[in-house]
């Protein structure tokens, strides 16, 4: 997803929350996140927003952390955040340096928090969905409108690329091979818009590359929101197909990839 696309997509992904946001019982519990309401999923997502626009915006982690101005209605205040966010990172150049929790090449720059915070929204969109009943927490998940397949298989990539990486670094105490069981190459396809990625380790870090790589012992595959969404614990990556190596490829899929 270029710069451009992840602007116009975030965009569009906090105004469907904004919306989202006006339809939930604050006290309804969220599947995905135990011990969350519906309300502290809005509180923590406007905060990530206001916590990202800083560090696009200064160059820096804000200090303290942002808070909810908790005088307004927390949809008011939610939607306030988001536009602050979007504003900001239509205003900056891309490529103007900023502080972000990655190490990755490319990623120390405005453009990337677009992309991140565009996944971000999309994916806590949907746990705001599965608190409203609107989206399952079982069966298959081909789609989540405004979310595209190309934007899930984009989602896909970014786990992978970004917050793999992320999860070794926050999990150096354990076994690089236990937090991402891919000693051996996993390929990840997503069958409706022909995109995959394979992850590989390799002396502890993690390697993905475009395509389903000749020598993957496992091939993931499905809808690529489906598989967008197990990655993230969002929906039952058991229904996704294994070709090759079962077990390489399901463990990969019950493995904690994401924060």
């Amino acid at each position: 997803m270029d710069d451009e696309a992840a602007l116009e997509a975030l965009a569009e992904a906090t105004a469907a929350m904004a919306a989202t946001v006006h339809d939930l019982d604050l006290a309804a519990p969220v599947p995905a996140c135990p011990g969350w309401d519906a309300a502290k999923l809005v509180d923590h997502l406007g905060r990530v927003h206001l916590w990202a626009e800083h560090c696009a915006r200064v160059g820096t982690e804000p200090d303290p952390y942002p808070h909810r101005d908790r005088r307004q209605p927390i949809e008011d205040w939610y939607a306030a955040a988001a536009e602050a966010l979007v504003t900001t990172l239509a205003a900056l150049p891309p490529d103007q340096p900023a502080w972000s929790f990655s190490a990755e090449p490319g990623t120390q720059r405005t453009g990337f928090w677009r992309r991140r915070q565009f996944h971000e929204t999309t994916v806590h969109r949907v746990d705001a969905l599965q608190a409203l009943g609107r989206v399952p927490t079982s069966g298959m998940v081909s789609s989540v409108p405004p979310l595209s397949a190309e934007q899930a298989a984009d989602g896909v990539h970014e786990v992978l690329a970004i917050l793999v990486p992320r999860t070794l670094v926050r999990r150096a105490d354990e076994a690089p091979a236990r937090v991402v069981p891919a000693e051996l190459p996993v390929a990840l396809r997503c069958d409706d818009v022909a995109r995959a990625f394979t992850v590989r380790l390799r002396e502890g870090r993690a390697e993905v590359a475009d395509g389903a790589a000749a020598d993957s012992v496992a091939c993931v595959r499905g809808p690529a929101t489906h598989l967008y969404l197990s990655l993230w614990g969002r929906a039952d990556g058991s229904l996704l197909t294994v070709e090759g190596d079962q077990e390489a490829g399901r463990a990969l899929l019950k493995a904690s990839l994401v924060p």
